[in-house]
C-alpha cells in the first residue's frame, strides 16, 4: 500500500489559545551571566539520554557531576529571556516583544514560540498552565 504524504494539520484554535496562555518558567538550575548590556550567557546541566547513560555506566565511565553546557543569547534572545519572568504568559511576552522591536504580531509570535520550543527541548524552561488571571499590561490580545 502506498502512503501519501499529507500536510500536518495546523494546531486547533483551542490548543493554540491554551499554549499562548501558559507561563514560561525558568529551570532553577539554569545560571545566567550578563556578557554586556545586551547579551546573556546561559549555563545549564546537560541531560544525557538514558540509553547513553546506561552504556556509560556499563563501561565504568559514569560521571559523578553533570556536564554543564553554555548557550550565548544574542540581543533579541536576551530580551526575550528577560521577559520570561514567571508572571507573563506567552501571549504577554509576544506582545511586549513585538512592541519593543516594532515587529508585526505574527512575526513576533513565530520568533518567540520557536525560541521557547528550543529552550524547552534543552530543558532550560518549562511551560506552566496559567491558572490565575493575568495582570501585566502585555497580555491583552
Amino acid at each position: 500500500m502506498i502512503r501519501r504524504f499529507r500536510k500536518k494539520n495546523a494546531a486547533s484554535p483551542e490548543s493554540r489559545k491554551a499554549a499562548l496562555a501558559c507561563r514560561p518558567v525558568k529551570h532553577p538550575r539554569v545560571g545566567e551571566a550578563a556578557l554586556d548590556s545586551r547579551r546573556i550567557m546561559l549555563s545549564y546541566p546537560l541531560r544525557p539520554r538514558p540509553w547513553i547513560a546506561g552504556i556509560a555506566r556499563r563501561l565504568g565511565q559514569a560521571q559523578d557531576r553533570p556536564v554543564i553546557k553554555r548557550l550565548e543569547l544574542d540581543e533579541m534572545g536576551s530580551a526575550a529571556w528577560r521577559l520570561m519572568d514567571g508572571r507573563r504568559t506567552v501571549a504577554g511576552i509576544i506582545q511586549a516583544f513585538s512592541e519593543a522591536y516594532q515587529l508585526d504580531r505574527k512575526e513576533a509570535e513565530v520568533s518567540i514560540t520557536l525560541f521557547i520550543r528550543e529552550l524547552g527541548k534543552r530543558g532550560i524552561i518549562g511551560l506552566s498552565p496559567d491558572a490565575r488571571p493575568q495582570r501585566d499590561a502585555g497580555s491583552g490580545d
